[in-house]
């Protein structure tokens, strides 16, 4: 945990950002703050700083609290909170949802006072399809361990699992729409934990297909924004490779579908579900 904690305060971008954001919403003497799942309190400190009249911190990890005053439990288990004029929130992780963020939001709103907000409010996830065979080679390291063992068995596990990796511009399919946004959250609103989301690309030129990336923006408040985009300059937090079974070779002119599946509900934890097809694909190749 601390080792995870010290990687955020390490974040100049992600630090930055929610400076900017806390700074424009608290009235000083006035303002106050509930803190989720606040981990060192980090945030607090900075809103304290601002000028918050008070701040209350919700972090179930006792590691993280025995030198401060903090509520230590999940915030979700907090029954009749002190009200809030903001409930911030930094649980989002390399895939967006993987700490729950949607959860934790919906359930703080009860902390807030009316007219009050919440911060971040949006979260946008993007999606690209891989034609570098950079990335699955990272996965498929089971095929030259040499020995005279076969470990093909680990493929089927290997390849139905997703990565968090550096993924780089050039990885990606190299045309006009190749970015789509397949999921749009608003964390203002009671949204849902299972999300699915579909995207389509026409090839615009011949390519194989081994996986695809996805990333995420995330606004704090209006006109302040934290990317994960490979196109961005780099934080923390890396991308998400989804790979694909058996890569799927296209001829100019075919089509790419993709639907996605997104269920990450406390109880289940995070499970993610992604399903490509092609149609007019290079039949000479055929699917490898």
């Amino acid at each position: 945990m601390i080792e995870l904690q010290l990687k955020l305060l390490g974040d100049n971008l992600r630090n930055k950002a929610f400076y900017d954001a806390l700074k424009k919403v608290i009235v000083k003497g006035k303002t106050v703050v509930a803190d989720i799942g606040s981990g060192t309190g980090f945030l607090s400190f900075l809103a304290s700083a601002l000028g918050a009249k008070e701040c209350h911190l919700y972090e179930y990890d006792e590691e993280l609290i025995k030198n401060c005053k903090f509520f230590a439990a999940h915030s979700s288990e907090i029954k009749n909170p002190p009200k809030a004029d903001i409930v911030i929130s930094e649980t989002l992780g390399n895939y967006a949802l993987e700490e729950n963020i949607i959860e934790n939001m919906c359930d703080a709103k009860r902390f807030l006072k009316p007219g009050g907000i919440v911060i971040p409010q949006k979260i946008e996830q993007f999606v690209a399809p891989v034609t570098s065979p950079r990335l699955i080679g990272k996965i498929n390291t089971w095929k030259d361990v040499g020995f005279g063992l076969d470990l093909s068995a680990l493929a089927p596990a290997a390849l139905n699992n997703m990565f968090v990796y550096k993924i780089l511009p050039a990885d990606l399919l190299q045309q006009k729409n190749a970015i789509q946004k397949w999921d749009d959250i608003d964390l203002q609103k009671n949204e849902k934990s299972v999300r699915t989301g579909r995207a389509q690309w026409k090839i615009e030129k011949d390519c194989e297909i081994f996986g695809f990336a996805i990333w995420w923006n995330c606004e704090l408040i209006p006109k302040i924004t934290l990317s994960t985009s490979p196109f961005e300059k780099q934080t923390h937090w890396d991308q998400i490779f989804l790979p694909l079974s058996k890569s799927l070779n296209f001829k100019k002119g075919g089509v790419l579908n993709l639907s996605i599946k997104s269920d990450s509900r406390r109880d289940v934890g995070i499970r993610l579900n992604w399903e490509a097809n092609g149609i007019k694909m290079d039949s000479s190749k055929g699917i490898n």
